[in-house]
């Protein structure tokens, strides 16, 4: 309980941006799409680099020697990104639909599983955590929705909600294949709708990263624990709240 607590006096310090602030913010994050795109796929084990998918993206040529397939997700992956920003700055209402929406962009309006939760079983290569038999994913899924509405109405941490979504989302596992990015936009949809910043993961966090996951989806046999991945995700994004400030008083800076 005591690291419980010390967590939600870490997360109360974490301070949601200004109207203003964000303003100026937005076009630095569009940005950013590449940066973004390539952080994810990496994670995921895409091969393309950071500057491999800067090229894919602004020149639409393809890199030799690397799968076609990092290619398409590249692509695909920045247009998941730009239609996750247009959600936040919209403030759309986060509903299962949009969640099927991003998961329609991360692989593609034309890959047949897009926006369909699986109809098998599945596995996740190195976890001991068994995603839930696809017959109890629908219902899985209203009631991840459910709880975010739920935590809304409580006035839970917005960190909070946004990280127990990705949490929920990849323990569920719904969909055949883009789990893991769907989850990690779904989060940063709901940290931008709510005045944060949003989370990067590192290529170079992706042993932690998958370690956390998994320690809280098997700290007990058959009950899930999300407390250590929420407090993982508090410092990520006070990390990412730091760098953006640090843009901002640059800004503020270059305009006296």
């Amino acid at each position: 309980m005591d690291e419980i607590s010390s967590r939600r006096r870490d997360l109360e310090k974490l301070r949601p941006l200004t109207q203003a602030q964000l303003e100026v913010l937005w076009p630095h994050w569009r940005a950013e799409d590449a940066l973004f795109v390539y952080a994810t796929n990496a994670i995921e084990g895409s091969t393309l680099t950071h500057g491999e998918t800067i090229v894919v993206l602004e020149s639409g040529v393809t890199i030799g020697g690397k799968p076609l397939q990092d290619h398409l997700d590249a692509v695909h992956g920045a247009e998941a990104y730009a239609l996750m920003l247009d959600f936040a700055q919209k403030r759309v209402e986060l509903t299962l639909e949009r969640v099927l929406d991003l998961h329609r962009a991360v692989v593609g309006k034309d890959s047949p599983i897009a926006g369909e939760v699986r109809q098998e079983r599945v596995s996740i290569r190195g976890s001991q955590h068994v995603p839930p038999n696809y017959m109890k994913v629908p219902a899985l899924l209203d009631e991840m929705m459910e709880r975010y509405h739920e935590d809304q109405a409580a006035g839970v941490h917005p960190v909070d909600i946004a990280s127990r979504l990705h949490f929920d989302l990849l323990t569920i596992h719904p969909f055949k294949d883009g789990n893991g990015r769907t989850a990690r936009l779904l989060q940063n949809l709901h940290l931008i709708r709510e005045g944060y910043a949003p989370i990067l993961i590192d290529p170079q966090e992706k042993a932690k990263y998958f370690d956390v996951i998994h320690a809280a989806q098997v700290e007990v046999p058959g009950v899930r624990n999300p407390a250590p991945f929420l407090f993982y995700m508090a410092e990520l994004e006070r990390k990412a709240l730091d760098r953006y400030l640090q843009v901002l008083s640059q800004h503020e800076g270059s305009s006296d």
